[in-house]
């Protein structure tokens, strides 16, 4: 695609496409294929493919958040997140999101309220006390950092009839700040 004086457009990453894209990575490792090889396959070009599991778009501007209503396509971008994220950190005060499956202990920590009961061993828990008394994060919707190899981190916000994905820096250094300090919390209350 072109502007309108004649020079390429530049690609732009948006937020879904990476994700999906990501996904196609995967999958296509999976099978033992070269992007040439599934390029061929698929009766794509190579650039084609290389473009689309990077998730660039030839849109005018960046879309470093999504927004979607529950449904298959959360759900569906959800299950990607934990499937192509090398480190995955949950706030989780009440309980964690029935979408969050298989996480593995080695990649994945939530930090639970001291009272809160999780039948779950596929994750790392840390426990943060009441007596603590500093709950960050309840003000808001608790996050879900996702870590992934390429790129910024993606934030997931759950919220009662609709989900938040974003990248967007303010979301990440909040969300970073976050689990630094309930990370510090939880290490006070080991030394106890």
């Amino acid at each position: 695609m072109t502007r309108n004086d004649g020079h390429p457009q530049p690609a732009t990453t948006t937020l879904g496409g990476r994700v999906l894209g990501a996904e196609l990575r995967r999958a296509r490792e999976a099978a033992g294929l070269s992007i040439t090889e599934l390029a061929a396959r698929s009766g794509q070009s190579p650039d084609t493919v290389r473009r689309l599991e990077e998730g660039t778009t030839d849109a005018t501007a960046p879309e470093p958040t999504l927004w979607c209503r529950w449904g298959t396509f959360a759900t569906s971008m959800i299950t990607i997140l934990c499937r192509v994220s090398e480190r995955i950190d949950i706030f989780a005060p009440m309980g964690i999101n029935p979408a969050l499956t298989p996480l593995g202990t080695d990649r994945c920590t939530a930090y639970v309220l001291e009272s809160t009961t999780i039948d779950r061993t596929d994750i790392t828990f840390r426990t943060i006390p009441h007596n603590a008394g500093y709950f960050p994060g309840l003000q808001h919707h608790p996050p879900t950092r996702f870590t992934l190899t390429d790129g910024p981190a993606v934030v997931h916000y759950a919220y009662p009839h609709a989900a938040h994905f974003t990248e967007e820096p303010q979301h990440l250094l909040a969300v970073y700040t976050l689990f630094e300090q309930l990370d510090q919390l939880a290490n006070t209350t080991r030394r106890r």
